[in-house]
């Protein structure tokens, strides 16, 4: 059984956008595991992104997961359990870049690139690969959060 991280980003959030987005995800068959809402730290932001410290568009990373570019610092993060259920949320999550999503994906429905500010209302974050989700789920749950 595979597990995977989703987080319902500040930008869904402040459009309304989570119970929708829970819902089109429930259509998965995939259990729920965790679930809880949360208010990201910039020290917690800068672990998930670590990866990406030494690109230019880190801080733009933090500032969105944070909040700061939405006035809406929650987010709401949730594990997925079941067979591929990395594979069937990247599905229904779409292309990183809003534009390239298939239309009928969650990002393709409501996500959108800022012309003027070029910056990307994902809505949504997947894990991509067992390893990430993983170190993401250890970094945003603790093993007594988890009901299996």
């Amino acid at each position: 059984m595979e597990r995977t991280l989703v987080l319902i980003k500040p930008d869904a959030m402040s459009k309304n956008l989570a119970g929708i987005i829970i819902y089109d995800l429930s259509n998965l068959n995939l259990k729920m595991i965790g679930l809880k809402l949360i208010k990201v730290s910039d020290e917690l932001a800068k672990k998930h992104y670590e990866e990406h410290k030494e690109k230019p568009f880190f801080k733009d990373l933090i500032n969105h997961i944070t909040g700061r570019l939405h006035n809406n610092e929650k987010v709401i993060a949730v594990v997925y359990e079941g067979k591929n259920a990395i594979g069937k949320i990247r599905e229904a999550v779409g292309a990183t870049h809003p534009d390239k999503a298939n239309p009928s994906s969650i990002r393709g429905k409501y996500g959108k690139v800022h012309t003027i500010t070029n910056c990307r209302e994902t809505v949504i974050h997947a894990s991509d690969s067992e390893k990430s989700a993983e170190k993401e789920i250890k970094l945003w749950f603790s093993k007594k959060e988890l009901i299996e």
